[in-house]
């Protein structure tokens, strides 16, 4: 069963989304908590500049938040060979919990399933079917039905599935039927003979008689087998018809479920069948464990702590199936509900990181060069080099902080990292539209807004005129009201705007400069959260 604390951040992740999510899952673990970071979404440039400048990894990419079979427990899958006998079934079936055998082949892939069901119908055969079932039994599988030993192979084990117990004296009544049967008997040197001679493919002798030197000279010269065994002949009679093979009465063909489908839809295809357990596979085929209607009625949802955002509209899909167990954001607080209390975190920052490095102090962890390099980079980036509206003395305190623990100049670095966030020459332009993408509900308005940096105006002016046909394109597909694009100079010197839609014309009452209809500059607009948000928001609110 999963109990790891999975840390998010929001779609479109940029590097305080990401780099938040890995700093506080590393905090959790070093508090002895199983967390893990994951991102919804591909890395920007910048993000990927600050993973490999601190050789990390990326964190793991993750979708969705509902359960998935390999996140639940499960029973214990019982496999049994496709070759192994009906009475072995029965022994292996005793012990199972779920009353159900998954058959295997010899490559270990499944073949079928066999239940209680296909083991009791056998008991309401007519002789004709159990003789039937019976030709597929080989000589080993006899000897380990009846706990017995081989005494004597035959090369041509093929049988008529008939079944004899000897226990008359005179045999002239069956000895027409005898061709290829097998016979239990317990002594008697002439009547075994007697057999041989009628055509018996196997001699059971049972207790423990020992056979006689002239009966297996017989036996060995007509290819009949001989298996001898310490069972009284009613015992071996009652579990001899047991000898077959299950892939006889198995069924085939079983539904399955692959580990990494969820919960809700495997209980959805379960509701049409009448099974009382499932087989669970891997990607590969191979059995990993059995599941059940109970398992799907109890279990416990995976478990998210939510840095960098707190709106359904950014957060993985179907977050309302899972636990949230905290909240870590420094924006507005967003629409998503919980059926329990939480740790809810909301400080007015520039930066989550400056939180999550406020929770390393509170808990009196230090973090190492690398989670202390990748938290000063969250705050340099959602700063902007502190020059952001929203920054706070907070945030220059705590880069100073980090800065010393990871042997960084903060202004250099800076410098070097903002300028890894310009790809705007080798990205399309939806690529550039949407990496930071963020969607907002203003009553019934809705509105896009993204944002990258750029170095040169010249690599800005080149990709303009496509990237607005683009804009045009995006808009349309993605139903909007308004749809702005935001080109912020990487030491934050200002914002040149892009946008369109049918509340372009309010953007004429925001910006400073506008050039047409669709674009403009501003000089001290560089948050689209702290600053251009609360502008579009209030005039949005007054129509």
């Amino acid at each position: 069963m999963d109990d790891k604390l999975y840390v998010v951040g929001h779609k479109n992740p940029d590097s305080d989304s990401i780099c938040s999510a890995l700093a506080y899952a590393n905090l959790k673990r070093e508090l002895g908590e199983d967390a893990i970071a994951c991102r919804l979404g591909p890395l920007n440039d910048e993000t990927k500049f600050i993973l490999k400048k601190f050789n990390l990894e990326n964190p793991l990419l993750l979708k969705d938040a509902r359960s998935q079979l390999m996140d639940i427990e499960k029973d214990n899958a019982n496999l049994i060979n496709e070759y192994n006998t009906m009475k072995e079934a029965w022994s292996e079936m005793l012990g199972a919990s779920n009353r159900s055998l998954a058959v295997i082949d010899d490559a270990e892939n499944l073949v079928g399933i066999v239940s209680t069901s296909n083991l009791a119908m056998t008991r309401l055969m007519l002789p004709e079917e159990i003789e039937y079932l019976m030709r597929s039994t080989n000589l080993e599988s006899v000897s380990k039905t009846v706990n017995g030993k081989i005494v004597l192979q035959a090369k041509d084990f093929e049988l008529s599935g008939k079944v004899f117990i000897i226990t008359l004296i005179n045999m002239e009544n069956f000895e027409d039927n005898l061709e290829r049967s097998i016979c239990i008997m317990s002594d008697g040197i002439l009547k075994q003979r007697q057999l041989i001679e009628a055509g018996a493919k196997c001699l059971i002798i049972t207790c423990g008689q020992d056979v006689d030197e002239s009966v297996l000279r017989l036996a060995k010269a007509s290819d009949c087998a001989i298996v001898q065994t310490d069972w009284d002949t009613m015992n071996v009679a009652k579990v001899i018809n047991e000898a077959f093979p299950i892939k006889c009465i198995m069924t085939p063909h079983a539904m399955t479920f692959n580990e990494n489908e969820f919960v809700d839809d495997v209980a959805k295809k379960m509701m049409n069948t009448r099974f009382r357990s499932y087989p669970v596979l891997n990607d590969e085929g191979k059995i990993v464990g059995a599941v059940s209607r109970y398992h799907l009625q109890n279990y416990r949802r995976k478990k998210f702590i939510l840095v960098d955002h707190s709106a359904k509209n950014q957060a993985i899909n179907n977050i309302e199936e899972a636990d949230i167990q905290e909240i870590i954001d420094h924006h507005h607080i967003g629409n998503i509900e919980t059926d329990h209390p939480i740790y809810y975190r909301n400080q007015r920052c520039g930066c989550t990181a400056t939180i999550i490095s406020q929770l390393y102090q509170e808990n009196h962890v230090t973090p190492n060069e690398q989670m202390a390099g990748i938290l000063l980079s969250a705050i340099i980036s959602d700063t902007l080099h502190f020059k952001s509206a929203t920054t706070t003395e907070l945030d220059k305190k705590t880069a100073k902080w980090l800065a010393e623990l990871a042997n960084i100049n903060i202004e250099t670095y800076a410098i070097e990292m903002l300028s890894a966030s310009v790809a705007l020459k080798d990205a399309t332009p939806s690529q550039i539209l949407n990496r930071d993408l963020k969607s907002y509900d203003i009553g019934k308005y809705h509105l896009g807004i993204g944002q990258t940096n750029y170095h040169n105006i010249e690599d800005l002016q080149k990709i303009l005129p496509e990237f607005r046909k683009n804009l045009e394109v995006e808009l349309q597909d993605k139903k909007l009201d308004l749809l702005v694009m935001m080109f912020t100079h990487v030491m934050a010197e200002g914002t040149m705007f892009v946008y369109c839609g049918p509340l372009s014309y309010i953007m004429s009452n925001i910006i400073e400069t506008q050039f047409d209809d669709n674009s403009g500059y501003d000089h001290d607009i560089i948050s689209r959260k702290q600053q251009l948000m609360p502008k579009l928001s209030s005039m949005l609110k007054n129509m």
